[in-house]
This record gives C-alpha cells, structure tokens and sequence, in this order.
C-alpha cells in the first residue's frame, strides 16, 4: 500500500532529520537538551512540506483548502473551539481509563519526564519548547495522519478502516509502550472527529491543548 509506504518514509525521514540536525548543534556546542528540542523543531518542518508531496502524489493537494476552510463566524466557533474542548474532555476521560487499566495490567507505567527544560529554564528554551510541541508538532501530525492517511486509506476501505489504522500508525510512531497506547486512542477521537466534520482544525487544535495540557502537567 502507497499510504503505508509513505508513512515510513515519513517516519524515518523525521527521525534521521531529528539524529542529524542534534548531532550538529551538539557539534557546535549547543547544549543538549536545546539541541534536541531544536531538532524536533526543524525535522517537523522538514514533515509538513514532505506530506504535502505525499498529497500531490496520490491528488490529494487540491483537496486541502477545502479540509481547512471555514466559511462563518459561527463554524470558526464550533470547529476552533467547542468541538477541540469536546474533543479534549472525552479523550482526557477515556485516557483515565486506559492508564487504570494499563496500571492493573502491567503496572505503574515508566515515562521519561525530563526533558531538559523546566520553568526556570531561559525564555528561548522554554519558547521552543512550546512552539514545538503545542504548535509545530499538532501541525505536521495532523496533516499526516488526519489530513493525507486517514484519506488515503478510506479510499480503498472505508472510514471506519482507515481511523482505526490511522490512529494506530498514529500510536506506534510515539515509540514507548503507554504513550503508544495514548496517541492511538487520541488517534481514534480525532479521526473519527476528522470524518464527521470534513475538517482538520478541530484535531489540530485540540492536539495543541492536549499537548499543552501535557507539557504542563508532565514535563515543566
């Protein structure tokens, strides 16, 4: 399949991206913690135009506009804001039961919390930090999974086919086992969310406050 294909193309073209641009800041005597969140950075930005020719390849390219247009004050309200916040407060509920659910099965799950920067870190970090995962990050993954995948594999098998594998590309490519797990039901709630309205901005923002929400809590 072309869409499985892409998606590991995808994949290990950010990783390289991630390892090679770490490796030169380093190099450079960046510090380690800002390199890494630097990489990030730029090898999502390396991902968005990389979908955009996965778009074009399959002729999905003209289609975008249409997944990012609002036509009226009233959507922009209910595509920008009720449905993310909706969105959000249904995923927070149903991570809650995953991790009860997880913490019976396996145990206390074990996820890497330091990452370099914290509160009393510079305003450059810290603002990387942000921009990266609140910003950056939702951006380029949406546009992957909700925005070119999920359509590419509806068009061969259906909706309900193609949110399931979607979200669970989506959950793998986070790597440690729980986190899996996590992105792959936010997977499932922006996809199915992606489907019914024909929009992408309702998982987009609403990746951005979960990211937020998770930078907070979690990390800083």
């Amino acid at each position: 399949m072309v869409s499985l294909a892409f998606c590991v193309v995808w994949f290990g073209v950010t990783s390289i991206a991630i390892i090679l641009i770490f490796v030169v800041l380093a190099l450079l005597g960046i510090s380690e913690s800002f390199s890494m969140h630097l990489s990030i950075s730029f090898s999502y930005l390396i991902a968005i135009p990389l979908t955009l020719l996965f778009m074009q390849v399959e002729k999905q390219l003209p289609d975008l506009p249409g997944k990012l247009s609002i036509d009226s004050p009233k959507q922009a309200l209910v595509l920008l804001l009720a449905i993310p916040v909706l969105v959000t407060i249904v995923d927070f509920v149903v991570v809650i039961v995953y991790g009860i659910g997880y913490e019976f099965i396996f145990g206390i799950p074990e996820v890497p919390t330091d990452i370099g920067v914290d509160w009393g870190s510079g305003p450059v970090a810290l603002g990387l930090v942000i921009i990266s995962t609140v910003i950056i990050a939702p951006i380029a993954e949406e546009l992957m999974f909700r925005g070119y995948l999920l359509d590419s594999i509806r068009k061969m098998h259906g909706d309900w086919f193609a949110v399931v594998i979607s979200a669970l590309l989506f959950g793998i490519v986070h790597f440690e086992p729980y986190t899996i797990g996590m992105a792959a039901i936010g997977g499932l709630i922006y996809g199915y969310v992606r489907v019914k309205t024909g929009s992408l901005w309702p998982s987009i923002i609403g990746h951005m406050i979960w990211n937020g929400i998770a930078l907070i809590v979690t990390y800083l």
